[in-house]
Formats: structure tokens, C-alpha cells, sequence
């Protein structure tokens, strides 16, 4: 993934998309991105069809002190990059999520969750993904193994 400055998220040229048809049961998950205070995943679609999603990290997703927890991370890394493998076509829960945090995310952040499908083969999609500050700092990479849902 690229190490880019975006001066605003989302860009101009991005449409807002809802990569799952089941948003309406929204309520039956964990529930860290339906409280806007904890995390807030906004998706687009970028006019090269890649899936970009915008994360907003709020107040109760506090970890260590001033910092974003782990835990929140992993949350949108994980459904952002099960939104790109849905986009493309394959409706698939995770097998597996390997994730390298490389900085700590202040409270507050605004970020982008850069996804891309590496490919399928057989039931299993392989896709990552990269948590970046608007300032293009990298704080999280994540590398994920999808199973297609039959």
C-alpha cells in the first residue's frame, strides 16, 4: 500500500456505498460500529472501484490512555476488509486476520482503511488492508483470509 497524505476524507471523487445487504441487522453484532463514539465506518468507493473506508475513532474507544484500543483497530480493519471482499461479489465471513500494529491511534483519529482483494481461490478470498492517518501515517496493516459463504 502507498504512504500518501489525503488532505480530506472522504475525497470528492469517492460515492458512498453499503457493502452488506444485511445492515439492517446492524444491532445483532458487537455493536463498536453502530456507536459513533466507539467507531464509525464510513465506505466509498473510489473511481478505480477499490473500496476505501472512512474510520472515526470516538471517545469510547479509548484503550490506553489518549490512544485508540487495539481491539478497535482490529474491529475496522476486519470489516472493512470483509466489506471489500462482499463489494466484490463474495459474501464470506473471516477465517483469519493477522494484523501489525505499527503506531498507536490517538482518541479522536479520523482515518482511512485502504482494502485491496489479492484473489480468490477455491472459497477462500485473500484480501489486506492498511490504517493510515490523514497525514499518511501508517498505524495498522492487516492481512485477511475470507471464506465464502455457501
Amino acid at each position: 500500500m502507498l504512504e500518501t497524505r489525503i488532505e480530506r476524507l472522504p475525497q470528492d471523487d469517492w460515492r458512498e456505498v453499503s457493502p452488506f445487504p444485511f445492515t439492517a441487522a446492524r444491532g445483532a453484532f458487537a455493536g463498536m460500529t453502530t456507536d459513533p463514539d466507539k467507531v464509525d465506518l464510513r465506505y466509498y468507493r473510489r473511481p478505480d472501484g477499490s473500496l476505501a473506508a472512512v474510520a472515526r475513532f470516538g471517545p469510547r474507544a479509548e484503550g490506553a490512555p489518549g490512544l485508540v484500543h487495539g481491539g478497535a483497530i482490529l474491529t475496522a480493519l476486519d470489516e472493512s476488509l470483509g466489506a471489500a471482499a462482499w463489494l466484490a461479489g463474495i459474501p464470506s465471513l473471516t477465517a483469519s486476520l493477522t494484523t501489525e500494529f505499527r503506531r498507536g491511534v490517538p482518541t479522536g483519529a479520523v482515518c482511512l482503511v485502504s482494502t485491496r482483494l489479492l484473489g480468490e481461490r477455491h472459497r477462500v478470498a485473500n484480501l489486506d488492508g492498511e490504517l493510515t492517518g490523514t497525514d499518511g501515517t501508517v498505524y495498522a496493516r492487516a492481512q485477511g483470509r475470507f471464506i465464502r459463504l455457501s
